[in-house]
């Protein structure tokens, strides 16, 4: 967005005067709260800003207490928070945004978001949704032949497939070209044409400290294929693994952050990276969910890994159709009861080194789910993330009102730098689920 449009975000207008009650068009959001839009009839900021709160106060029945006025850089736009107890109908506090704009070139515009006071800092995102998409749909020109044809990008998710594991474990649904090239117990891992790579509940272990004693005294009988990592969190035990399966991978965290640990798992995460493991495909930027256990009785840890990569000159491409297959996915939990049960009593019947292993099974399932419940945040968070990208939306923190919300980007400037103590920008990372996605 330009400055401009940074309260005239939408470029639509509330019509406050009483002769153009009929032109106002309201949005009722599913989730709580509406947006009312139409045209001010007013030709300046101050009188079309007025006519907004007028408009307010004569249907409700109670005059709104407003917030500082912000403006955009380029003095045309205008907004305000406001809270009021309403009169009419019913007994209500409500707290809303008010927003006009007086750009050149234009009419008057304005609209009012508002909902019940406990509840409006987590409707405002989706209330203003709506009122993009509805700007949107105002403003946009009727298709051509040439835009239909534009319309088609790479980003589009392809026709997907339901297709089993061949285990019968669990499914997904998968574009031509895909295959699953692994799949037990309801982990797979499923590779595309282009060197994309989407994995489900998958775990690595049993991963031993060699600076365990226990284990040291066994290590005289362990054989080659034993993994050893000393004790750590999950990235640096996901980097231990990464080296032993490749004695010089090439790994750049972006980003990461700590997730509450489930079940059996102590430590979980989310990260960001790029990373070479000189097999072919090159660089690949890989969104993944990682989460350690405890070590068990026999000095064991296992790491569950969750998430997706794709090559990094087309990760953006390809997120639309990583996410559709990574959301697909389901487990078939009668067969997974099934593949335990087989594994517990060829356990007992082969003994103490069987009954390892089972509990390697046990720690495994629990690190999987808690990898796959904390990358299934991850991908609501990046789409969130993603959405507010194709919006020009910042995820804003008012820590005047203890509220948070997303708006316009020019419009987040402007809040920021008349108030930066009061208004900060919360990166991706930090949102929390539940409020910002």
């Amino acid at each position: 967005m330009t400055g401009a449009a940074a309260v005239a975000l939408l470029g639509l207008a509330l019509a406050a005067a009483a002769p153009a009650q009929d032109a106002l068009k309201v949005i009722d959001n599913p989730g709580g709260g509406e947006v009312v839009y139409g045209q001010v009839y007013e030709s300046t900021a101050p009188t079309a800003m007025a006519a907004v709160l007028r408009y307010v106060h004569t249907r409700f029945g109670d005059s709104p207490l407003v917030g500082s006025v912000f403006q955009a850089r380029d003095g045309q736009s205008f907004g305000a928070f406001f809270t009021l107890t309403a009169k009419t109908p019913t007994h209500r506090v409500l707290a809303g945004l008010v927003i006009v704009s007086t750009a050149h070139g234009a009419a008057p515009a304005g609209a009012v978001l508002l909902d019940d006071a406990n509840r409006f800092a987590k409707t405002e995102p989706a209330l203003m949704r709506a009122l993009t998409a509805a700007w949107r749909a105002a403003s946009a020109p009727a298709p051509t032949a040439a835009t239909a044809q534009s319309a088609a990008t790479p980003s589009a998710v392809p026709p997907l497939t339901p297709t089993r594991f061949p285990d019968g474990s669990g499914a997904v649904n998968l574009p031509s070209g895909w295959r699953i090239v692994f799949a037990s117990h309801g982990a797979a891992k499923i590779e595309g044409p282009r060197g994309e790579t989407v994995l489900l509940s998958n775990s690595v272990g049993p991963i031993y400290d060699p600076e365990n004693p226990q284990v040291r005294a066994r290590l005289r009988y362990a054989s080659a294929k034993t993994l050893l990592c000393p004790a750590s969190d999950a990235l640096h035990t996901y980097l231990c693994v990464l080296r032993l399966g490749n004695s010089q991978p090439e790994f750049h965290l972006r980003n990461s952050r700590p997730i509450p640990a489930q079940r059996r798992a102590v430590e979980a995460m989310l990260i960001d990276a790029d990373l070479d493991l000189h097999d072919g495909r090159g660089i690949v930027s890989c969104e993944l969910g990682l989460a350690v256990t405890a070590a068990g009785p026999q000095g064991d840890r296992t790491l569950g890994i969750n998430g997706t990569c794709a090559p990094k000159s087309s990760a953006a491409a390809e997120q639309p159709t990583l996410k559709a297959i990574y959301d697909s996915y389901t487990m078939n939990g009668q067969v997974v009861a099934q593949q335990y049960a087989a594994d517990q009593r060829r356990s007992r019947e082969a003994g103490n080194n069987a009954r390892l292993q089972a509990n390697t099974a046990h720690a495994a399932e629990d690190a999987r789910s808690a990898a796959f419940q904390a990358h299934m945040d991850n991908i609501d968070r990046f789409s969130k993330s993603f959405q507010n990208y194709q919006l020009d939306q910042t995820v804003l923190q008012d820590n005047g009102q203890n509220a948070r919300g997303s708006v316009p980007n020019s419009l987040a400037d402007a809040l920021i730098k008349a108030n930066p103590d009061r208004f900060q920008t919360v990166p991706t990372q930090n949102f929390l689920k539940g409020t910002d996605f």
